[in-house]
């Protein structure tokens, strides 16, 4: 008992460092927002703050709630109806995932900038006032269809489950008793599915509070450029007080809907049975079929085609040793951060199957909490504690100008929980049984980990480290800020050429990060299959 005890409390302290990590950037901004900000703070919330948040929150209810309209019809065309092209559209619904939505901005720029004949005719005919506003409007028009066609898959996947076997039994009932497929689907399908639909909402809404590329490339304002404006401008105590209320707006926006739901649940069909598709008309082939390519086309297929269009017309100006160096970055950091949060990862959850506690359950839980964070929050975060890092004697090669020290550990913070989920649902599935049963043979909770668990759970952490190796690879809020003094990745270089209007050749590095990303998608769809 002394010597176990002692185990414990030796490793303890390890199990929880991969957590501890994750609270870093919120501990760092949180305690210098509480800094005096001198004049500077007050000059932004008379002239800027009101319109940061402003745009945020027009932003986000757009961006929801039309990837709301456009994911949960999919969802239910694919899983309770038959029709010519169904098996195509289940996995093909998923494509927009390996998109960026900077880079599907990019392919949809120049049909901004055609308007511009539209607005001389608004102005001639309907007057100053309307011309305004109408380009006012128009960037916010492509910005939300951008950010909705390319975020829609999680809204689409987490409603598939529900619709295809968790009411199923719901659903067959409603049809024996008369009702027609719009009435099942209003009146049964969206309330039992409000559960799924609300979480993958909360995921739409925070990937697009956190968005840089969009919104800058079609000169919107909301709180994330914003923020990195300010940093920019020499102002790190005012950013990260605007910092803390992104963070604000995304707790509130993720706990909006548990409060308006309140106790309300919804039992699913402890048979999950899978749910009988109707055979579709020619109406009804015709509705699916719009339905399924409404979101397909402007998330994927359309800025796919034009980017591929453009790559080719420019394929004798393409610098391609600057763009192999890029992709090696990508690689390079992409493979790191995924070997880095797999460990992290293995430590939480392989942790407390060895020492059960109520204290390692919340370390795991606080594991997940990075997702949840604004990626300007982390980036502002973890820039000042790199650079205050960079001060002490024998670590300027932390300095930000010199190492990629903060940005694995900004992706470590970012994509833990990415990490986590799979790996925790993977030895769930595994008997607590075979770990005691090593044990009780003598073999100590390392050796049981590595010869019992982690052969077991193997598969589950090679689709986590897939996961992560492709957010990280995409990933431009935290590379732009965090990245030392030239160097580029795929996804900056896409959103340099971008900005400097070089579009066919932004083009190359932005079709590689959808090819890439693509391969990604594979175990995916083959998962999803199996489940549903």
């Amino acid at each position: 008992m002394p010597r176990s005890f002692s185990r414990r409390r030796l490793a303890l302290p390890l199990i929880w460092l991969p957590a501890l990590l994750v609270l870093v950037p919120v501990g760092v901004v949180g305690w210098r927002a509480l800094q005096p900000a001198g004049e500077i703070w007050q000059q932004i919330v008379e002239t800027r703050l009101s319109g940061y948040l402003g745009h945020s929150a027009i932003l986000i209810v757009a961006v929801t709630t039309l990837a709301v309209l456009l994911g949960v019809p999919a969802a239910w065309q694919v899983s309770a109806h038959e029709f010519p092209g169904r098996r195509f559209f289940e996995w093909a619904l998923l494509l927009p995932l390996a998109m960026p939505g900077f880079v599907a901005a990019v392919a949809y720029v120049d049909v901004l900038e055609g308007l511009i004949p539209f607005y001389i005719w608004v102005r001639k005919n309907h007057g100053i006032e309307a011309f305004l506003r109408v380009q006012e409007i128009a960037p916010w028009v492509f910005a939300t269809g951008v950010l909705a066609s390319t975020l829609f898959p999680y809204v689409f996947l987490s409603c598939r489950a529900v619709f295809a076997r968790e009411a199923a039994g719901s659903l067959e009932a409603a049809r024996m008793l008369g009702a027609g497929p719009f009435r099942t689907f209003l009146s049964i399908a969206v309330p039992m599915a409000r559960p799924a639909i609300a979480a993958g909402a909360s995921l739409v809404a925070m990937e697009a509070m956190n968005d840089y590329g969009v919104v800058s490339t079609f000169g919107l304002n909301p709180l994330t450029p914003g923020i990195f404006r300010t940093w920019s401008e020499g102002q790190p105590g005012a950013a990260m007080r605007l910092a803390m209320i992104l963070m604000a707006m995304t707790l509130l926006f993720v706990s909006l809907e548990r409060w308006q739901r309140g106790r309300r649940k919804f039992a699913p069909d402890p048979a999950e049975r899978p749910l009988v598709r109707r055979q579709c008309g020619p109406a009804g082939i015709l509705l699916a079929w719009i339905v399924c390519l409404l979101p397909l086309l402007p998330g994927f297929l359309i800025p796919g085609w034009r980017m591929a269009r453009w790559a080719w017309q420019s394929f004798d100006r393409i610098d391609w040793s600057g763009n192999l160096t890029a992709a090696g970055h990508s690689v390079l950091l992409a493979a790191g951060s995924a070997l880095l949060v797999t460990l992290g990862a293995l430590v939480l959850v392989s942790g407390r199957r060895a020492f059960d506690g109520r204290s390692l359950l919340l370390a795991q839980r606080v594991g997940l909490l990075g997702y949840a964070f604004p990626s300007a929050l982390v980036a502002v975060g973890i820039g000042a504690v790199v650079s205050s890092l960079a001060t002490w004697p024998g670590l300027a090669g932390l300095a930000l100008s010199a190492s990629t020290f903060g940005l694995m550990f900004a992706y470590f913070v970012r994509f833990l929980a990415v990490g986590i989920q799979p790996a925790a649902a993977g030895l769930e599935t595994v008997s607590a049984s075979l770990h005691q049963a090593a044990r009780t043979l003598g073999a100590k909770p390392l050796r049981a980990l590595l010869e019992v668990d982690l052969p077991l759970i193997r598969p589950a952490l090679v689709c986590g480290a897939t996961l992560v190796f492709i957010d990280v690879f995409k990933e431009l809020t935290l590379t732009l800020v965090l990245r030392p003094f030239d160097f580029e990745t795929l996804a900056t270089r896409t959103y340099r050429l971008t900005g400097e209007s070089r579009i066919p050749e932004a083009s190359v590095p932005g079709l590689f990060m959808v090819l890439v990303s693509l391969i990604g998608l594979i175990p995916l769809t083959r998962l999803l299959r199996q489940k549903t």
